[in-house]
């Protein structure tokens, strides 16, 4: 074989590594280790003649002339259930739009408060169960059974948003943390110390803060605390800054020797509606999918206890325009999330409503960075004490992203999460980092 030949042949299987990485990433990111898209890109690089050099339609999936792929709009949900697999403790919705080339995520917090339409209460009683007329959304497969899911979960998620969910994904925590542990585990900064023990529940969580290294069991821990000033909107922001590290691991070189460990988990533990051929759909677009794209959003709304109880009531106004920003949004991603080169543009917007607290337990951080602030040209509307003082890196809770990203630039290594609930428009929780 001439040497030109080979080179061309091992640029050919470079290609298709890269492409199946990038699938990877998108994947397992977007379904929180809810691999059934895997599973398809498994069958077809693998097991299509080893190589990856099948065509569809006549034309090779990774080179020559391919037809332009149908245009894909879809709704998936993904939820992540309790040991005993009757409650959907982790929640959310994803949007794909081959279009925008855009994938959105929507996190809806397991205590949300939801009323039981006549329908909803009629299948239960169709299943011999006892009806309900108001509970926690997480609570919905409880009472209906987890194989019932369509009936009641998500078609109160389709009645909330005014969407059609055309699959789901359910992730057991067991298959979480097996995915977590197959992957190498992940690294972050665990941003205070939590601890809590449930005995009943079997769960025993106790991180320290700082940067750290999780496997399955201590991401289990992270994830799933919820003992937050800001309840389940606080554990929603822990859980986007696992995802963030989650997609790094994904996304670095040393993911493919753990594929087939990875893949057998994921053909055992996870369960979808979507079939192989329904999931093929999106291979000509997963080559070209860059992080930059991928987007988080959380149910805007507020905590507080009724009748006893806790629940999360989300804000109708402000709920209605995040449906549109989550489901409707039609701009196409631009150049910037295209290119890993291109650096992202910064929106510098000094009139902000902003309030700095302060988690460090230095004394006097917070107001030497008001000064620092209004120096620079903001004005810092409160200064205040966070409701821990051993944070260890400092926190940005924006109702925007692109609000907050100003003040990477004061606090480089500062975590962004976005609140659309929050009363200002950028909350900085400084950490021992400031020093």
């Amino acid at each position: 074989m001439s040497t030109k030949r080979t080179k061309k042949k091992l640029n050919k299987k470079k290609k298709l590594m890269r492409t199946f990485l990038r699938s990877m990433f998108w994947t397992i990111l977007v379904c929180i280790v809810g691999g059934a898209t895997v599973v398809g890109c498994y069958n077809y690089f693998f097991k299509h003649d080893g190589g990856g050099n099948k065509t569809q339609g006549g034309n090779s999936l990774m080179g020559g002339k391919e037809e332009k792929a149908p245009d894909i709009y879809k709704n998936i949900a993904v939820f992540g259930v309790d040991k005993d697999g009757y409650r959907t403790d982790v929640i959310f919705v994803v949007n794909f739009n081959s279009v925008t080339n855009k994938v959105k995520v929507l996190s809806v917090p397991r205590d949300t408060k939801v009323r039981w339409t006549e329908e909803q209460r009629q299948s239960l009683r169709d299943l011999g169960k006892r009806t309900v007329s108001t509970s926690k959304i997480n609570e919905m497969t409880a009472y209906g059974g987890i194989d019932s899911i369509r009936l009641f979960t998500i078609n109160q998620l389709e009645n909330m948003f005014g969407v059609t969910i055309d699959n789901y994904i359910i992730v057991n925590i067991d298959a979480f943390n097996q995915i977590v542990d197959a992957i190498g585990g992940v690294d972050l900064e665990v941003p205070q110390d939590i601890k809590y023990t449930d005995h009943s529940g079997g769960l025993y969580i106790d991180l320290k803060a700082g940067y750290q290294h999780l496997d399955g069991d201590k991401a289990e821990q992270f994830v799933r605390f919820r003992k937050y000033p800001n309840g389940d909107v606080d554990r929603i922001a822990a859980q986007q800054i696992f995802l963030d590290a989650f997609a790094e691991k994904v996304l670095s070189p040393s993911i493919i020797t753990k594929l087939p460990k990875l893949v057998g988990i994921l053909f055992n533990s996870i369960k979808t509606d979507a079939s192989l051929a329904e999931l093929s759909q999106y291979y000509q677009y997963v080559g070209s999918f860059n992080k930059e794209n991928l987007s988080f959003h959380t149910l805007p709304g507020e905590g507080r206890y009724e009748g006893g109880a806790s629940y999360f009531f989300p804000y109708e106004d402000e709920t209605a325009a995040m449906v549109q920003e989550v489901f409707y949004d039609q701009t196409p991603a631009g150049e910037a999330g295209e290119s890993e080169e291109a650096a992202p543009t910064v929106e510098i917007d000094k009139a902000v409503s902003l309030v700095v607290l302060n988690g460090s337990g230095i004394t006097g951080a917070a107001s030497t960075a008001r000064d620092a602030l209004n120096a620079e040209g903001y004005s810092v509307q409160e200064v205040g004490n966070y409701s821990s003082t051993d944070i260890e890196a400092t926190f940005i809770h924006a109702k925007e992203a692109a609000k907050a990203a100003q003040f990477k630039a004061y606090y480089p290594n500062a975590q962004i999460t976005t609140n659309p609930s929050l009363t200002t428009d950028v909350q900085i929780v400084l950490g021992k980092d400031v020093q």
